[in-house]
C-alpha cells in the first residue's frame, strides 16, 4: 500500500479525539465522584467542616426522617439548611426529595432527586421509581413513564408490590395524559386574605354564599421577633406530624370575588393541645360537622340553639371503635353520607349512608357499594343540595394520581359511574375537599397547586356549570318570620315539607335576625311546599308555595326566595290558621299536595282535641258569581269529607261555608293571582 501522509494525519487526528472524549468521558465521573462527598467519618477526618454540618443539621433532620412518621417538614427544615453549606452529596438530595414527596410540597422533589442521582446512580434501589414520582406528580407524565418503566425492568428485589406499585403509577399517568385534553374550568385562588403559608382545607360555604368557614394550621398568634425558627410563641405543635393545631376559621362574602379577612370561628373553645377541624356545614348553616382524633377518629356536632353554639358532642349510631373522618348531612336533614373504614367495606376508607329515625337515632348504616367504592381508600364526601348528587375524592377509579374528585348521581335506584372533574380540578397530587353551591355555578376547593401562597389553598372555580355536568334543580329559600302588625322579627320554629311526598324537609328553631336558610329541590317541573310556623304567644301558622319553572327559557327567573312569612298574636302557640288548600281552575277535586297538607294538619288537630275548625272555600273571578259560589261550596265539602276520610272526627267541623269570588287574597289580573285565590282556609276555634 502507498503511503499516504494526508490518511495517516487523519486516522492520528480521528484517534486523538477519541482519546480527548475518552479522558474527558472518565474526568467527568471521576469529578462527578469527588463532587458526591457524603457525611461519613471518612470524609469528617478529611473536612472537619463537613462533621460540623452534619452535626448541626444532618444528624437533627435524621432524627425526624427515621423516627417520626410524619416528622418530613421538620427534617426538611435541617436537611435544607445542611443543603446551602454543602449540596454535593447525593444521600443528602435523596432525603430532601424524599421529604418532599412526603409533603404538600411534592413538585419541589424533581431537582433534588435528579442531582441525588447525578452525584451517585446508584444511591438507592428506587432512584428510578422516585425520579418517575417526582415527575408524576410534576405532570409531567410521558417523562415519569419512561422512569417507571425503567425501575421495573432493573428491580430485583423479592417485593411484588413494589413493582404493582409502579404499573398502578403508570396507569396513573396515561390518565393524566386524557384528562388534560379537557380542560373547561378556570381556577382561582381566593388570595392573601384567605390563604397564608400555612394549609388551608376542606371549604364550607353556607347556601346563600353569605359565608365560609375552612380548617387551616396556621398559629394563632404572632411570630416573635426575638425567636430564629419557625416556632410561634405561646403556641404548641402538633406531635402527629410536627406542625401547628388545626383550628377552624371563618370568612364572609362581600361580594363575587371579595373575602373578608378570616377570623377563627368561636363556636367553641379549643382546648390546648388539641386539633379542631371542620368536616361540614348544614346547609342553614346551624348545624357544624368536625372531626376529632379520639377513639381512633371520630365525627363531632354542635347546633344553633336560641341564637348560641350547643355543646359540641360525639355522633352516636355513627361513631365506631374505627375511623370515621368525614360527613355530608342531606338537604333534608334526615341522610347523612360519612367516610369511614369499618368493617363491610370494599377496602381501605369507603363512604356509608344512613338515616335518622323519627326519636332521631341512626338507621344500620350501608355502603354505597362499587360503584362508588374501591379497593383504594375514598374521602372527602359532599352531597349537593339536589339530593341526588354527590361528590368524593377517591383514590381508585381512573384517577391521575392520588385522590382525585368525582362526581356521581343517584338514577334509577344506583349510582352512576364516577366522573373524573378532569383538569386543573384534579391534579398528580391528592386533591380530596370540594363543595358546589346550591344553583351549580361555582365549586370551591382545597389543593396545593403551584404559585399558591403554601402548602394547601383554597381555590373557586368559576363557570362551573359548563362541564358535562347537569344544571342543578335546586332553590335557595331564605326567610323570617315577623309579626303581622309591627313587622317585628320573631323567634320561631319552622317546618317545610315537601308536598308532593310528604317528607319533612326542613325542621329548626330560627332566631329573629338570621331567621331560615334551606335548600329545596325543585324537580323538572316546579314543586309545592308547605311551611309550618309556630311561635310563643302566636297562632300557628300554615302556607303553601309554588317553585314554578319559567318554561319559556327552561329555567328558574332565580336561584333564590325570599320569603317573610307574616304570624298573628293568639292565646295558644298550638292553634292552627291553615292558608291555601288549592284546587286547579274549575275544580272541586283536591290536588295531591293539599291532600298532604291536610293530613299534617289533622295529625295536629288531633294532638289538640279542645280545638275545633271552621272551613271556607274560595275561587277565583273567571265565571259568573252563581257559578263560583257554587264550586267554593263544593270545594268546602270535598275538604270536609277528605279530613272524614283520613280520621277526623267530623263533630268539630262546626262551620263550613263558600264564598265564591268575593274575597280574593290577590288580584284576579294574572294566573299566579287567580292560583292563589282558589282556596280553601281553616281557623281553629275553641
Amino acid at each position: 500500500m502507498k503511503f499516504n501522509p494526508s490518511h495517516f494525519n487523519c486516522s492520528i487526528m480521528k484517534k486523538s479525539i477519541l482519546l480527548i472524549s475518552a479522558l474527558f468521558v472518565y474526568a467527568t465521573i471521576c469529578l462527578h465522584a469527588q463532587n458526591n462527598v457524603e457525611f461519613t467519618k471518612a470524609n469528617f477526618k478529611k473536612d472537619k467542616n463537613l462533621k460540623k454540618i452534619y452535626t448541626s443539621y444532618v444528624k437533627k433532620g435524621d432524627k425526624f426522617y427515621f423516627y417520626f412518621d410524619r416528622g418530613y417538614l421538620v427534617a426538611l427544615d435541617y436537611y435544607l439548611m445542611a443543603y446551602q453549606k454543602h449540596p454535593n452529596s447525593a444521600m443528602l438530595n435523596y432525603k430532601i426529595a424524599d421529604c418532599y414527596l412526603h409533603t404538600l410540597y411534592k413538585y419541589k422533589a424533581l431537582p433534588h432527586i435528579m442531582k441525588a442521582q447525578e452525584l451517585d446512580p446508584a444511591v438507592s434501589y428506587d432512584i428510578d421509581y422516585k425520579i418517575g414520582l417526582s415527575n408524576h406528580l410534576g405532570g409531567n407524565f410521558n417523562e415519569a413513564v419512561k422512569y417507571y418503566n425503567k425501575f421495573k425492568s432493573n428491580y430485583k428485589g423479592a417485593n411484588g408490590d413494589s413493582l404493582t406499585m409502579a404499573t398502578r403509577r403508570i396507569q396513573e399517568c396515561n390518565h393524566g395524559i386524557e384528562l388534560e385534553q379537557e380542560n373547561l374550568y378556570q381556577v382561582l385562588n381566593l388570595g392573601s386574605k384567605v390563604n397564608s403559608e400555612y394549609a388551608e382545607y376542606v371549604p364550607l360555604i353556607r347556601a346563600d354564599q353569605s359565608y365560609m368557614l375552612f380548617t387551616s394550621r396556621r398559629p394563632q398568634r404572632k411570630m416573635d421577633s426575638t425567636i430564629t425558627d419557625k416556632m410561634i410563641k405561646g403556641e404548641r405543635l402538633s406531635g402527629f406530624d410536627m406542625e401547628y393545631h388545626e383550628d377552624i376559621f371563618k370568612v364572609d362574602h362581600l361580594d363575587d370575588s371579595t373575602w373578608s379577612l378570616p377570623c377563627r370561628f368561636d363556636y367553641s373553645t379549643r382546648k390546648k393541645a388539641m386539633h379542631d377541624a371542620c368536616v361540614s356545614l348544614s346547609f342553614d348553616g346551624l348545624t357544624i360537622y368536625n372531626y376529632r382524633s379520639k377513639n381512633n377518629g371520630d365525627l363531632y356536632t354542635c347546633q344553633v340553639e336560641n341564637g348560641k353554639w350547643t355543646k359540641t358532642l360525639p355522633m352516636k349510631g355513627i361513631n365506631t371503635k374505627y375511623r370515621e373522618d368525614h360527613i355530608a348531612m342531606a338537604y333534608d336533614n334526615k341522610t347523612v353520607y360519612f367516610v369511614s373504614d369499618r368493617p363491610g367495606g370494599l377496602g381501605g376508607k369507603d363512604i356509608w349512608k344512613s338515616s335518622r329515625k323519627g326519636n332521631g337515632e341512626w338507621m344500620e348504616p350501608e355502603n354505597l357499594g362499587p360503584n362508588v367504592n374501591t379497593e383504594y381508600d375514598e374521602e372527602g364526601v359532599f352531597i349537593h343540595p339536589d339530593g341526588k348528587t354527590i361528590y368524593f375524592s377517591s383514590r381508585g377509579h381512573n384517577t391521575m394520581g392520588g385522590f382525585d374528585i368525582f362526581e356521581s348521581t343517584f338514577e334509577e335506584g344506583k349510582w352512576t359511574a364516577p366522573l373524573n372533574m378532569g383538569s386543573p380540578v384534579n391534579s398528580p397530587d391528592d386533591d380530596v375537599f370540594f363543595v358546589l353551591t346550591a344553583d351549580g355555578k361555582t365549586a370551591y376547593l382545597s389543593s396545593v397547586k403551584e404559585g399558591g401562597y403554601g402548602m394547601q389553598d383554597i381555590y373557586a372555580i368559576t363557570a362551573f356549570e359548563k362541564k358535562k355536568h347537569k344544571k342543578t334543580d335546586v332553590m335557595i329559600c331564605k326567610g323570617w318570620v315577623v309579626d303581622k302588625g309591627s313587622k317585628t322579627k320573631l323567634n320561631a320554629k319552622v317546618e317545610i315539607i315537601d308536598n308532593s311526598t310528604g317528607t319533612k324537609v326542613y325542621s329548626g328553631n330560627i332566631n329573629a335576625e338570621d331567621g331560615f336558610l334551606v335548600s329545596l329541590p325543585t324537580g323538572v317541573n316546579g314543586r309545592n311546599y308547605e311551611i309550618i310556623v309556630e311561635a310563643n304567644g302566636y297562632l300557628t301558622h300554615s302556607e303553601n308555595f309554588d317553585l314554578v319553572r319559567n318554561k319559556e327559557v327552561g329555567e328558574f327567573k332565580l336561584n333564590e326566595k325570599i320569603v317573610e312569612i307574616e304570624i298573628e298574636k293568639g292565646m295558644d302557640k298550638d292553634m292552627l290558621v291553615l292558608n291555601n288548600i288549592f284546587f286547579d281552575h274549575n275544580q272541586a277535586e283536591l290536588k295531591p299536595e293539599s291532600k298532604t297538607v291536610l293530613e299534617n294538619a289533622v295529625n295536629k288537630l288531633n294532638a289538640n282535641p279542645n280545638y275545633k275548625i271552621e272551613i271556607y272555600g274560595h275561587t277565583d273571578d273567571v265565571g259568573s258569581d252563581a257559578y263560583n259560589q257554587q264550586l267554593s261550596e263544593k270545594r268546602v265539602e270535598a275538604v270536609k269529607q277528605y279530613l272524614i276520610q283520613i280520621g277526623f272526627d267530623q263533630k268539630r267541623i262546626v262551620k263550613v261555608a263558600g264564598y265564591g269570588k268575593t274575597k280574593p287574597l290577590w288580584p284576579n289580573d294574572s294566573e299566579e293571582g287567580r292560583y292563589h285565590n282558589r282556596r280553601v282556609e281553616f281557623k281553629l276555634v275553641q
